[in-house]
């Protein structure tokens, strides 16, 4: 009979969960995130419920990386952000095949399930890495009295928040980029598809779930005259001669435009 572990969704509770089944005994297990139903039909059991626990998750860390390597634990963490279908079973298989194999598993590359956990990882830190680039913050003026995301809470104070709608998980790989180059001000990064963002109080940054817009951002004085600057300055700057639009949808695809203030994205 397969084994299900439920788990809350996170990294962090799912390597909880990678830690209860591997105390079991291991074998043929199944990872469910909240609201999902096991796939096994009669063959499943009753879904356990594993509670994330910082500590536990840390001693699966440590003891994967100690067996196979920090780089090996980096893919994993990377291929979990994919939310490919299946990809717990597939990362479960990974686990075993490395506590086995030891360091030998980052050489199996053209084995299964390393080569699909592999590219699943590089998918993420590709999307990642251009996000870097692709994030644009503009200027919100905090409501007066709030200062729950450790904003001033005075009248006209701001921060500075950027929508973005990646095609896969990457909050928490981009937050300590903009962490280090942006730590001057109040931040959000808002994830539109997966109602979650990454928010920085000029101290650290941490990931809050389930946020959503009551009504569309009010962005400050200062900044409507910003974004209507660059926008000039983007449109000025183009030679007409030189334009190639199959080149410009190259490199920046259309998907990230809507976010872009100087491609008329967010209604700028």
């Amino acid at each position: 009979m397969t084994a299900c572990y439920r788990y809350d969704g996170t990294l962090e509770g799912f390597l909880c969960a990678l830690a209860a089944c591997l105390e079991s005994g291991g074998g043929e297990a199944e990872f469910l995130r909240p609201g999902a139903e096991s796939g096994a039909g009669l063959f499943a059991g009753v879904p356990r419920e594993v509670a994330t626990e910082r500590e536990t998750a840390l001693r699966f860390r440590e003891r994967f990386v100690t067996a196979v390597s920090r780089e090996a634990f980096a893919t994993l963490r990377y291929a979990f952000h994919s939310e490919a279908a299946g990809v717990e079973d597939l990362l479960w298989r990974y686990v075993l095949v490395g506590l086995k194999q030891g360091k030998l598993l980052e050489g199996m590359l053209a084995r299964e399930p390393v080569c699909t956990v592999n590219r699943l990882a590089r998918q993420v830190s590709h999307e990642a890495h251009r996000f870097t680039g692709f994030v644009r913050f503009r200027e919100v003026a905090w409501p007066v009295g709030d200062s729950r995301h450790g904003g001033e809470g005075q009248e006209g104070g701001s921060f500075l928040y950027a929508r973005i709608e990646p095609a896969v998980d990457i909050l928490t790989f981009i937050a300590p980029f903009f962490t280090e180059r942006l730590n001057d001000r109040d931040w959000m990064i808002h994830d539109l598809r997966r109602s979650q963002a990454a928010i920085y109080n000029r101290r650290t940054w941490r990931l809050v779930r389930e946020v959503a817009l009551n009504s569309p951002p009010g962005y400050t004085a200062d900044e409507e005259v910003c974004s209507r600057l660059w926008r000039s300055y983007f449109q000025r700057m183009a030679i007409p001669e030189r334009h190639n639009p199959r080149l410009q949808q190259q490199l920046v695809p259309l998907r990230f435009r809507a976010h872009l203030v100087e491609f008329g994205g967010d209604d700028a």
